[in-house]
């Protein structure tokens, strides 16, 4: 599924090192955990990053921008790896390309929303089901 050598980098054991690394302001990191932002090697170190809004209304005029990764010879922490960032891209492109995003979008919404509506219309099975998986931690249970 992965090119040779990156499937172990995503093992939860390594999944938070400094290879997996970047720092975001609240909102960019908000944006990149939605995969609406995509970081792209353009060359050694220096990385393009983008927005994968076309709609020039909704999108940020900070993007695209470039940045440099400036490296210490006497670095004691290695840089993140390129080819993260390559994966979480591609999974940013399959998502809006085919939709799947505004799909997810949807079911975090309506978990968001969990009502028991008075004409029995609700779904119980499907809410007790996402309670007991985990998804639904923050529904108060009476």
């Amino acid at each position: 599924m992965f090119k040779p050598g990156i499937s172990h980098h995503l093992d939860a054991s390594k999944i938070d090192s400094p290879m997996n690394a970047l720092t975001l302001t609240l909102d960019y990191h908000r944006l990149f955990g939605e995969f609406q932002v995509c970081v792209e090697r353009t060359g050694p170190h220096q990385y393009r990053i983008d927005s994968l809004e076309h709609n020039s209304f909704l999108r940020d005029p900070l993007f695209p921008v470039t940045r440099t990764l400036n490296l210490s010879s006497s670095r004691t922490i290695n840089p993140p790896d390129h080819r993260l960032f390559g994966v979480h891209c591609a999974i940013a492109h399959i998502m809006k390309l085919s939709g799947a995003g505004e799909y997810i979008e949807k079911i975090l919404r309506d978990m968001e929303e969990v009502d028991v509506n008075s004409d029995g219309s609700t779904n119980l099975g499907y809410i007790t089901g996402l309670r007991l998986d985990g998804w639904l931690n923050t529904l108060a249970v009476f």
